[in-house]
């Protein structure tokens, strides 16, 4: 893990992992904005839970990016830990609430 850390290169693609996370951020304070905007309950929480997965991915992301170009490993470890337990948790959720979205427009 150390040799990747160090590579002389790491800049561009650290730079760019940054980038891309914070855009993933913008995308889920979007979301985040618009499932507040929701009159119908589930329909709210549908949103806001893949805003703040969303969010969730863009800030784990560019931790990642932040940690590979500081080269401090335990930082860019425990953003994938927490990447991995949070896309999982999130993803149980959004396809519960997506089930419901769908089984509420068949009746």
């Amino acid at each position: 893990m150390t040799s990747f850390l160090e590579i002389s290169w790491r800049v561009y693609p650290a730079a760019l992992l940054m980038v891309a996370g914070a855009a993933a951020l913008v995308h889920g304070v979007r979301l985040l904005a618009t499932g507040g905007r929701e009159r119908i309950d589930p329909d709210r929480a549908y949103f806001v839970t893949r805003g703040i997965r969303a969010g969730i991915f863009g800030l784990c992301v560019a931790t990642i990016g932040a940690g590979w170009l500081w080269q401090v490993d335990w930082m860019v470890v425990l953003a994938l830990v927490i990447l991995g337990e949070e896309m999982l948790e999130t993803s149980i959720m959004t396809a519960a609430l997506r089930d419901q979205r769908r089984a509420r427009a068949e009746a």
